[in-house]
């Protein structure tokens, strides 16, 4: 069946207020519920809660039953490069219901991995949910690219990737906005077992590199009834991918999907009338 846009757009929003709910009474349901103000986040999206959230992961990724980490909603928390690494004792849920926003210049990156903000490591079981959103303020970042900026000096190394899993099993993303990546949105490398469904990614169609949802060597990946609109690809995928499911997506302005050097099988099904592949 060929949606249109509209409908694309409807559809996927409808499913993100109907995954919130449900995140939320899982939340309910949670025989640990943690929140970032636990451990004296501000959330007023200016003071740096980034010690805050790591505290935070530390005591869910280590607690002896199953937790919910919560960003709690009409929030926003300003948040430095980390790294949130596995494993842990427990299946985990990140619930994101309010706004994680990243640093706005490319200078406090000075000292750190310029291609990592939000980087989650070696985690098996993660959900990630809660109808919130993930902003990474790309707009630095995209103004200092050697392919917008043709004068010197530019940007000529890889900005960070905003979401972005590695040797992880078992991740599940769902029902959140990622928004203005400096470069690809969500991104999976070497990880086993993925899915990826009802999310909303979005950037300028002039940003660049600001690939939705990118693969590498990653496999049994289902990635389906999501809105992206971004500058680049929607869906990248380089290495030894395999078993890709890509389905009930609306893409564009993007260029629709890319892939090199992947395994197969490859499935994939979009609305033509929002996608040029």
């Amino acid at each position: 069946m060929v949606r249109t846009p509209a409908a694309s757009v409807l559809r996927v929003l409808v499913a993100l207020v109907g995954a919130a709910v449900l995140c939320f009474s899982g939340a309910a349901e949670a025989r640990v519920l943690l929140t970032l103000d636990d451990f004296g986040a501000v959330g007023d999206g200016i003071a740096n809660d980034t010690q805050a959230f790591v505290d935070a992961w530390t005591a869910a990724c280590g607690s002896e039953e199953q937790a919910v980490l919560a960003v709690p909603v009409a929030k926003a928390y300003r948040i430095w490069p980390v790294q949130l690494a596995g494993p842990c004792k427990m299946k985990l849920n990140l619930l994101i219901a309010g706004t994680i926003v990243a640093p706005a210049s490319p200078d406090e990156w000075a000292g750190r991995d310029p291609m990592k903000w939000l980087y989650i490591y070696g985690v098996d079981g993660l959900s990630v949910s809660g109808g919130g959103t993930i902003d990474g303020v790309g707009q630095e970042w995209w103004a200092r690219s050697c392919k917008r900026k043709k004068t010197q000096p530019c940007n000529t190394r890889p900005p960070p990737r905003a979401l972005h899993f590695e040797e992880c099993r078992g991740v599940s993303v769902q029902g959140v906005t990622l928004q203005n990546g400096p470069q690809f949105h969500l991104s999976f490398t070497r990880c086993v077992d993925v899915k990826a469904s009802f999310l909303r990614l979005v950037a300028p169609a002039d940003s660049p590199n600001t690939d939705g949802i990118h693969l590498n060597d990653s496999s049994r990946v289902q990635i389906t009834d999501n809105l992206i609109s971004t500058g680049d690809d929607c869906v990248s995928m380089v290495g030894n991918c395999s078993d890709v499911r890509v389905r009930d997506i609306s893409c564009g302005p993007g260029h629709g999907i890319r892939y090199y050097s992947c395994a197969t099988p490859l499935y994939y099904s979009l609305n033509p009338a929002a996608a040029r592949i």
